[in-house]
């Protein structure tokens, strides 16, 4: 079956205009991650369920037919939380008259016990098709699989999902009795067969409210064509314009989501036919930002202000000083980022007292960016939010390697990604499994980097949820571990209270690169560079230096600075595609590199490629593994 994916926004979209039968509204939510309240982010008031609440009951004042719903994750990222465990966002949501929910990984964050508490208080119904709470009745009383809501005459069956990663997301003392009903490429199944079930129930009004994540809630759109819309959640994508896959002879199917904390409302408005297939353009989607100009309605305020009295300390609480901002949007980075790089030195800096001489930290525990100026107890609280322990241990090489391997096996960036100190490494995040790491190399303690050896030992320092076994890593062979107190915000805490300024640095110690970039061919004494380029304009830049390493390079005309995988790197060559997308380069006369001297064997000599696109293209920054020109054969 052929599936065309569309794209549109607005409620103006043009077209000849098919006569609905029924039309509803729907507004949406998703990982808000206790944001309850509005705050600051680039320097503006944003935000808050304060502030949609107000905006909800305001639309449903002038929409006959509307219903609210979330996608799970509203725990977790505040102070509130860590104050309230889930109490605060539950109360919002009931007061501002949310109809459903659906699970997210991070309502299990204090526990099952705690989950079931929190959720008994709920007016709003709870809905997991492919989560299985049979072993425990508290849950099971509350989650069902699917709820169909009459509207307008109408019957519109809504199933939740919940992400087929929940199992490895959630550490196990949080999650069991709870688990999935299925798994692996089967995972979306019991979903299916909840559509199924609602259809022969009459139901031709089916919506999925998912906390999936983004491709898998595409996964879905594609395969389960008698859906007209998945609400999703938990990847934090902001969908400006719905998706919408066509199926033809059966219907469409749209997939939207609103990105996270609050930042916008999604608003949907379904129109259907009398078959109850969804007409366009009556149907149409759009966000709206949650501003400043949004009014905090009187209760909502009143409830939230006095909940945050007994959190005020931590705002008041100055700790350091950020001399730039860091950035948390580390979907964007796919080499070490600032504030991971910040966050991994902190981890060192706990750990190397017990030995310590690499630190790790998931992308995923860092909650929140750190704008310029003053960072209070309240920033470090909600940038590291976990009550997530210091960990140090003594792994082998080996475990070191599978693990940065498991790290770096992603596309587009994403939570279980490690920023790192003591290290410096390249990968190709498209090679083959197992083999996506290009080199690794540690620091010794002469100050040289030398590459990883999987037989030696290393001591590392992690969060107590990595060294678990969250996000699927396995550290279960470490030796001499010390499972020590520190929360990791107090580990950041302690930090700025030994080094309380800090400022944003180029990346330094994780590069990307593309090993299928460069094809070097040996003729007669000379080496041919086949470079592969994206268009035929883009220009080309040839580098050596003096080593395997990582650090940062500012290109001609640029302000950028661009990770290579070099020591000291530098420019030797620039030339452009000139209209080629496959370009034959001279390689330079080995003699003119910089040698790097070899134990044993010959001297490498080393280059990259960059490949910069043009200006006005699609291409992204393409960077070459390492070439060692003295180890082409003919």
């Amino acid at each position: 079956m052929t599936v065309l994916l569309l794209t549109f926004s607005g409620r103006d979209a043009k077209g000849e205009q098919e006569t609905p039968d029924f039309q509803i509204t729907i507004l949406h939510t998703n990982d808000l991650h206790s944001h309850d309240e509005p705050f600051t982010e680039f320097g503006k008031s944003i935000g808050g369920l304060t502030r949609i609440g107000h905006l909800i009951r305001s639309i449903r004042k002038k929409e006959p037919n509307c219903l609210v719903v979330d996608a799970g994750d509203i725990f977790q990222g505040t102070p509130f939380f860590q104050k309230y465990r889930g109490e605060v966002e539950v109360h919002l949501l009931n007061e501002i008259g949310y109809d459903l929910f659906t699970i997210g990984n991070h309502e299990f964050d204090e526990g099952l016990q705690n989950l079931s508490e929190q959720l008994k208080k709920a007016k709003f119904q709870i809905i997991s098709a492919n989560l299985d709470c049979s072993q425990y009745p508290p849950m099971a009383e509350m989650v069902k699989p699917s709820v169909i809501k009459e509207t307008g005459g109408q019957k519109i069956g809504f199933i939740g999902a919940d992400t087929p990663d929940l199992e490895s997301l959630c550490l196990p003392e949080n999650l069991q009795p709870l688990k999935l009903k299925s798994k692996g490429v089967d995972w979306y199944r019991p979903i299916k067969q909840e559509v199924e079930k609602l259809k022969g129930e009459g139901v031709n009004k089916i919506i999925i409210l998912s906390h999936c994540g983004l491709d898998k809630e595409r996964e879905m759109a594609k395969n389960i064509p008698d859906v007209d819309v998945v609400i999703g959640g938990h990847s934090h994508s902001r969908l400006e314009h719905a998706e919408v896959f066509e199926h033809p002879g059966v219907g469409t199917t749209m997939v939207v989501q609103t990105g996270s904390y609050g930042r916008t409302l999604g608003d949907l408005h379904l129109a259907f036919d009398k078959s109850g297939k969804l007409v366009f353009p009556a149907t149409n989607y759009h966000l709206i930002p949650i501003t400043d100009r949004i009014y905090e309605d009187a209760d909502l305020k009143a409830y939230a202000d006095e909940k945050l009295q007994p959190l005020l300390a931590l705002r008041k609480e100055i700790l350091g000083l950020a001399e730039t901002d860091f950035d948390n949007r580390w979907f964007n980075f796919t080499w070490d980022s600032p504030l991971g790089d910040l966050v991994a030195d902190a981890v060192y800096n706990a750990g190397k007292k017990y030995g310590a001489t690499i630190a790790f930290e998931n992308r995923g525990g860092i909650r929140a960016r750190i704008e310029k100026g003053d960072i209070t107890a309240e920033d470090v609280e909600e940038m590291l939010p976990f009550d997530n322990r210091l960990t140090v241990a003594t792994i082998s090489g080996e475990v070191l390697l599978k693990n940065l391997e498991h790290s770096v096996a992603f596309t587009g960036g994403g939570g279980k990604f490690f920023d790192e100190h003591g290290l410096k490494l390249a990968y190709d995040s498209k090679g083959e499994p197992g083999h996506r790491l290009v080199f690794v190399l540690a620091q010794d303690k002469d100050g040289s980097w030398k590459p990883v050896d999987p037989s030696a030992k290393y001591r590392i320092a992690v969060n107590s949820y990595s060294f678990s076994g969250g996000e699927s890593y396995d550290f279960s062979q470490a030796e001499d571990v010390n499972k020590l107190p520190d929360k990791m915000s107090q580990v950041f805490r302690d930090f700025l209270k030994a080094e309380p300024k800090h400022a944003a640095s180029a990346p330094s110690r994780i590069v990307p690169v593309v090993a299928a970039l460069v094809r070097p061919e040996k003729k007669g004494e000379a080496v041919k560079l086949h470079v592969h380029s994206d268009t035929a304009e883009d220009k080309i830049y040839v580098l050596t230096g003096e080593g395997l390493g990582v650090e940062a390079i500012k290109l001609p005309g640029s302000e950028r600075q661009l990770p290579v995988p070099l020591s000291k790197p530098h420019i030797i060559h620039t030339t452009s595609a000139n209209g080629q997308t496959d370009v034959d380069l001279d390689a330079p006369p080995i003699s003119e590199l910089p040698a790097v001297k070899e134990p044993k064997g010959k001297d490498k000599k080393l280059v990259v490629i960059i490949v910069m696109p043009a200006k006005g293209s699609n291409g992204k920054i393409q960077v070459s593994a390492p070439v060692d020109l003295n180890a082409v054969n003919n």
